[in-house]
């Protein structure tokens, strides 16, 4: 109807100008659906290509990440075992010697080296924040970032300060004082030297420490130092009324190259008594609650030694190490220190021993040989008169 009413009004023209529109307008739809087809093909022939340019890449990558990690870590070339055997590897190449504390810590363990194995590697390289307690260094070894990383320097809130600590305190961060690690660092190698001296020359050293976590520190520091160790609680009275808390313990007697003399021993450990020996040197590493110890050691003309944080009153230590004594990290680096510096002191006694010579005042000893043997020699008479 429409296309009469065009040719009653325009003629044949008209029609044949719509038609040759029509075709013109259906040729250019056809050729630009050609073009788009055309460019999504390109487009994802690049996709193709960029994945497998990335993927090439990322090979190579990791290729050279592993060769430089076994080389640096002397690891088995992990393209050479099968998967069984890479996870096997994998698996068994936990840190050797390593001590877990609980079940869920070993099963915490086992789940990173399986993640671990999955991926094609093994963890061989992991951190330990008791490293600087199970391999103290010494104080040669000591450094600043150590102290540091130990946390040596975080004091407490400046609301709780000691305004006698103002001279180890370098300053104020969030409302927290900081410790001088100068100061941490000079004082410590200090309390080493102590340490290492009084070891050395054959005397008794205390390790004190009461609070939670800290009874495996303080062991371990003692057996090092080759001294005694208190981590329950400290009964009052055992220095000023040591007699009546410490006068029924046996003692053991050695000669100077620490073997035992059981003929002594029995004299010492007589009816009547032996004398309570007194320690040579007391380190305590939680000094706030332990002021009895520091009172009783004060009396009896002890010295001392205690980590005395920004809360702490240093005049009660005699050889203070201004630290940080609430991080466990922090103990365990200070503890460290000392027990090496014990270890050293009673290794250089031994070794002066072998060649016959004493570190220690002989005299004293000598006049203790003969209290005995008259005490001996008082008790059979006695013996003897009564029968």
């Amino acid at each position: 109807m429409a296309v009469r009413q065009t040719c009653a009004r325009h003629g044949r023209s008209a029609v044949h100008a719509s038609s040759k529109f029509l075709s013109s307008r259906q040729y250019a739809t056809e050729t630009s659906l050609s073009e788009a087809s055309k460019m999504l093909a390109s487009i994802e022939k690049r996709t193709k290509d960029l994945e497998k340019n990335q993927k090439d890449l990322r090979t190579e990558i990791f290729a050279k990440i592993s060769e430089r990690l076994s080389t640096a870590f002397d690891l088995p070339d992990q393209s050479t075992l099968s998967p069984s055997q890479s996870t096997k590897k994998s698996v068994a190449s936990a840190p050797p010697g390593e001590q877990f504390t609980s079940k869920r810590a070993y099963d915490k363990k086992q789940e990173q080296l399986k993640q671990v194995a999955k991926m094609g590697s093994s963890l061989r390289v992991t951190y330990d924040p008791r490293l600087a307690f199970k391999n103290p260094p010494t104080t040669s070894e000591l450094t600043l970032p150590m102290l540091m990383a130990a946390q040596t320097h975080l004091g407490h809130a400046t609301s709780l300060w000691n305004p006698r600590n103002s001279s180890y305190i370098f300053g104020i961060r969030d409302g927290i004082h900081i410790i001088s690690l100068d100061a941490t660092y000079a004082y410590l190698r200090r309390a080493a030297r102590v340490v290492r001296e009084v070891a050395r020359r054959g005397g008794i050293i205390l390790f004190v420490g009461t609070r939670d976590n800290q009874e495996q520190i303080v062991v371990k520091a003692a057996k090092m130092a080759g001294g005694y160790h208190i981590f329950d609680r400290w009964v009052p009275g055992c220095l000023t009324n040591g007699q009546q808390i410490l006068g029924n313990c046996e003692l053991k007697v050695v000669d100077v190259q620490d073997k035992e003399l059981p003929d002594m021993a029995i004299l010492l450990n007589g009816p009547s008594g032996h004398p309570v020996l007194k320690p040579d040197l007391v380190v305590c590493f939680n000094p706030l609650e332990n002021e009895v110890c520091l009172h009783e050691c004060g009396l009896h003309t002890v010295p001392t030694v205690g980590v005395i944080d920004t809360d702490a009153d240093a005049s009660r230590v005699t050889y203070p190490i201004p630290a940080n004594d609430d991080s466990i990290r922090s103990i365990m680096l200070i503890a460290g220190v000392l027990g090496h510096a014990g270890a050293e002191g009673q290794q250089q006694r031994m070794q002066a021993a072998k060649v016959g010579k004493a570190t220690y005042n002989m005299k004293k000893v000598r006049e203790m040989l003969d209290s005995l043997e008259d005490m001996s020699n008082i008790r059979v008479e006695a013996r003897e008169g009564g029968s």
